[in-house]
């Protein structure tokens, strides 16, 4: 909803039309326009369709905006994107159960849960629960969407009642539904979001922090099966020495 993800790319967010354009029909969704909004980052491979302009969230955070219940157009936006060359869609969903996190969550093949350990995030967890039940009830017939787990972020490894939540959580689901890796609080993930990079392009010889997402970027590609090597299949391979070839 803040457009953080966008801002941390490029100063073209700011005025940028996007998603949210198309979402409230203040633009036409249309495979041709899409294509022209949609921003290439200097990073071959990964480009950005950003939260949109100002007078779109406006309107979604107006008394009218709040009643928009638009399913029809999510699911038709997230044809049109997945019709677009792209190996892989991620929506950074708004904070919280919306009308728009509820409607993605339908259409979307997989969901990724960050939460930040604590007991704000502990007495939420049944809302959450729900909702990824009611988005699987949905799509009768079918298998949608996975929850691929949860992820533990902005944790402190330095307080020990931080770590007591952690604890908690885990305790709370089934292992294979929270990831291994815990995602800390750093200053290079500010740093990164200042100069507009990604954590792993600051410095010449990536930091430890930035080895962070490669390890959850291992343990996704294993739950969202992702990678085809058949001649060396992930799971019979030490997830350590993928981080290293």
């Amino acid at each position: 909803m803040q457009g953080g993800v966008g801002f941390s790319l490029t100063e073209k967010s700011k005025d940028a039309v996007g998603y949210y354009d198309f979402l409230t029909g203040l633009e036409t969704p249309d495979p041709v326009r899409l294509g022209d909004v949609i921003i290439r980052t200097r990073l071959p491979g990964l480009s950005l369709l950003t939260r949109g302009s100002r007078a779109a969230l406006d309107f979604l955070l107006s008394p009218e905006g709040d009643r928009f219940t638009p399913f029809d157009t999510i699911k038709a936006l997230d044809e049109l994107i997945s019709g677009l060359d792209y190996d892989l869609v991620i929506y950074d969903t708004p904070t919280g159960i919306t009308n728009v996190s509820t409607g993605i969550s339908r259409v979307v093949d997989s969901l990724l849960v960050p939460e930040q350990p604590g007991p704000l995030c502990l007495r939420s967890l049944p809302q959450i629960l729900r909702m990824v039940a009611a988005a699987r009830a949905s799509n009768p017939g079918e298998e949608k969407p996975r929850l691929a787990g949860f992820v533990l972020s902005m944790t402190d490894p330095d307080d020990p009642s931080n770590l007591v939540d952690q604890r908690e959580f885990r305790d709370l689901l089934p292992i294979e539904l929270v990831m291994e890796t815990v995602v800390p609080v750093h200053r290079d993930f500010r740093e990164a979001s200042r100069l507009g990079v990604p954590v792993a392009m600051m410095r010449e010889r990536p930091s430890a922090s930035a080895l962070i997402f490669d390890q959850l970027a291992a343990e996704l590609e294993v739950r969202l099966s992702l990678y085809e090597d058949e001649e060396n299949p992930i799971q019979e391979r030490d997830d350590y020495a993928r981080l290293v070839d």
